[in-house]
């Protein structure tokens, strides 16, 4: 006994010390395509756990432009790790660079030649979760801009010992828990048959991962999704829900309506993991369809992988897209004419260009993608109808009779859709907005045969989360941002010669700032969703331990960052961009009132009409108010915090002419707010004050 115990001993005393593996280099090839850079490592224990596992990978690599680079390390067991991101790295080499999760700086926030100990991009505590440590090890680096600098690694090395990176111990969670077992198998862009479980118990109940897989379990096809997103390391999938042998099967998903193709929306560049969700609930309480989505946490193959956005992929549905459903038998009218889903986005994929240029600085066009009919199940006829109704579309918007109500815009498109398309892309700033991943359904005329644009779709680089073309600046008309490769579509300049759309609208933005956009309404939701979120997303960033760290393009300050932080941010710039919109949007000030339906009967049986005039003003304006009958009048002023600054009147006025004077005194220059009521009739409008 005491013989075993004593090598036991020494076994222990020998892993115990810290062991290190050097590796060689060689040249990095310069076309695009990764390098590997292969090191054995053997004599370690069976597995690396939370108390002897990877402490630090260092390396050597001579390159004049490490933002072209981007490096990974790959585990025997095929676990690959991000090191460093190319575009949040700059300058000249990589000297006696080691990463460490424990190290107190991220290698974005540092400088060239990054000599020293910094935080990597991912975590190296993905390898020490019970892993074989013996193996063949792999440092990648991919020099992604390719046949323009060249480089190579010198050398590169591993440590292993008793202070490893920390991986994430996950057991339970207040929210949902989705469970995809690969069975081995790679995930790429092309589907592939996994398991899938769903693990939710019900509102504020606990999910353990020993629960039964109660909400879902069943065959899924998988692959990934996206562009760039598809290149990080926590990656997006579509899924397809299927039968056995792989066939598309309908079914409810946490408490979503029967459907059989999702995505699972990563949001790794969302510090917040708000914006997506925050924007499709807007969208939804403003009236239009948008996905519908749950919020969860996703184990893979055993491996806790963090918090996502299972949610509703857009198609053609009753309980989706709603327009009707074409065949390959639809190919003459009236059946011919809907329904169809477009989307203006890369040219990647099929579909055509736009007739006339978008950005008017270039001849560029946008481009159209098929996406339902699907390029591979829409007609040669179909195809035609389409592209004619757009293309005279785009031509009404180029002529000078673009704006008649019976010939111009509004016989083609349903403009209230556009509008508030209009109004949730400039309020995210969203920087992809009108040119990349929008969406338009026409459906037949026997339906109305409108053009709407919809649903909003792919927010993540929104509500400043980007550093480019102006999105990051709470000022500005994003609509007016140019780009020669994927231009916004001129219709939209072209809406703002029009004093109807304008009027228009001005009187939804404005109804909408009393209710689903106030700032009120916006910081309760963030704050309510930063509270779900708390006991997550504190999981999800040490599995991806990206606060803190540049990741492209985030505009944010990185240096002591955090996620209350991040949630601050979000709403202070919120409250920013709307105050500007506030200011920026203008109108006649005259909003008709909404008709108001009562058992099938429309009450509106009096007109009232308000001018306030001068509006900007210095010292005092006036609110000139119409009333057709008799009636209770209310009208008060407020700020844009919602406090209220000033009664004016309250209580029965008669018929005719009202003038109410408004003084300024000693109020501070801004943007303030009034509310009219009259009888059960609100209107509500802005002041400017100079």
């Amino acid at each position: 006994m005491k013989t075993t115990i004593t090598i036991i001993s020494l076994l222990f005393a020998f892993y115990a010390k810290a062991q290190l593996f050097t590796g060689s280099g060689g040249n990095i090839q310069n076309n695009g395509v990764e390098t590997y850079f292969d090191l054995s490592v053997s004599g370690l224990p069976a597995q690396m756990t939370n108390t002897f596992g990877v402490e630090e990978v260092c390396i050597n690599i001579i390159h004049p432009k490490v933002e072209e680079l981007y490096i990974y390390l790959q585990s025997p067991s095929g676990i690959v790790v991000e090191l460093t991101e190319g575009t949040s790295c700059k300058d000249s080499n990589y000297t006696n660079t080691c990463f460490n999760n424990s190290a107190i700086s991220s290698i974005t926030l540092s400088q060239a030649p990054y000599t020293g100990s910094f935080k990597p991009i991912g975590s190296l505590g993905r390898f020490n979760n019970g892993q074989a440590g013996n193996g063949t090890w792999r440092l990648i680096v991919k020099d992604y801009l390719a046949f323009i600098d060249s480089g190579s690694v010198v050398s590169w090395n591993l440590n292993f010992g008793t202070s490893p990176a920390q991986p994430v111990v996950f057991t339970s969670s207040n929210l949902p828990i989705v469970m995809i077992n690969t069975n081995g198998q790679q995930i790429t862009d092309v589907k592939t048959l996994v398991d899938m479980g769903i693990i939710y118990n019900g509102v504020n109940q606990r999910n353990n991962l020993t629960d039964p897989m109660n909400n879902f379990n069943g065959k899924t096809n998988i692959h990934l999704r996206g562009n760039t997103s598809a290149n990080f390391e926590k990656k997006p999938y579509t899924i397809e829900t299927t039968d056995g042998s792989g066939n598309a099967l309908k079914v409810s998903i946490l408490g979503m309506p029967n459907e059989s193709d999702w995505d699972l929306i990563a949001m790794y560049q969302d510090k917040s993991l708000i914006r997506v969700p925050l924007t499709y609930d807007l969208a939804r309480q403003m009236g239009d369809y948008a996905p519908r989505y749950k919020t969860v946490e996703l184990v893979m193959n055993g491996e806790y992988r963090g918090v996502y956005a299972l949610m509703e992929k857009i198609k053609r549905g009753k309980f989706r897209v709603n327009i009707s459903k074409l065949t390959s038998l639809d190919n003459a009218v009236p059946a011919i004419t809907g329904g169809y889903i477009l989307k203006i986005d890369r040219s990647d994929a099929a579909g055509w260009y736009s007739l006339l240029p978008g950005d008017p600085s270039s001849s560029a066009h946008f481009y159209y993608n098929y996406v339902y009919p699907q390029d591979t199940a829409i007609t040669t006829q179909q195809k035609t109808y389409i592209k004619s109704f757009m293309d005279e579309f785009e031509t009404v918007m180029n002529s000078p009779s673009f704006d008649s109500p019976t010939n111009g815009y509004q016989k083609y498109i349903d403009v209230g859709s556009f509008i508030d398309f209009f109004i949730i892309n400039e309020l995210s700033k969203n920087v992809d907005a009108y040119r990349l991943s929008t969406f338009l359904y026409k459906d037949n005329i026997v339906q109305g045969g409108k053009l709407h644009i919809g649903p909003v779709w792919d927010y993540d680089l929104a509500w400043h989360n980007c550093n480019y073309g102006n999105s990051f600046d709470p000022t500005l008309w994003q609509y007016q941002t140019q780009d020669t490769v994927h231009p916004t579509p001129s219709w939209w300049a072209r809406f703002f010669q029009d004093t109807t759309f304008v009027n228009k609208l001005y009187c939804r933005w404005n109804d909408l700032r009393q209710g689903v956009l106030s700032n009120s309404h916006m910081n309760a939701y963030i704050d309510s969703s930063a509270t779900a979120l708390n006991e997550s997303q504190q999981r999800n960033f040490t599995q991806w331990p990206i606060l803190g760290a540049y990741i492209f393009p985030n505009p944010q300050n990185q240096i002591n960052a955090n996620y209350q932080g991040e949630v601050n941010d979000l709403k202070n710039w919120i409250a920013s961009r709307a105050g500007w919109m506030d200011w920026a949007i203008t109108g006649s000030g005259y909003c008709p009132k909404a008709v108001v339906v009562i058992n099938g009967i429309e009450e509106n049986n009096f007109d009232n009409r308000i001018t306030v005039y001068p509006n900007p003003f210095e010292s005092a304006t006036t609110f000139a108010i119409h009333l057709t009958q008799e009636a209770d009048v209310s009208l008060k002023i407020f700020d844009v915090m919602g406090k209220d600054i000033a009664l004016l009147i309250n209580g029965n006025q008669p018929s005719g002419e009202l003038k109410i004077i408004f003084e300024r005194k000693e109020r501070a220059a801004g943007i303030y707010f009034y509310q009219l009521k009259i009888n059960n009739t609100i209107k509500t409008g802005k002041i400017i004050m100079q």
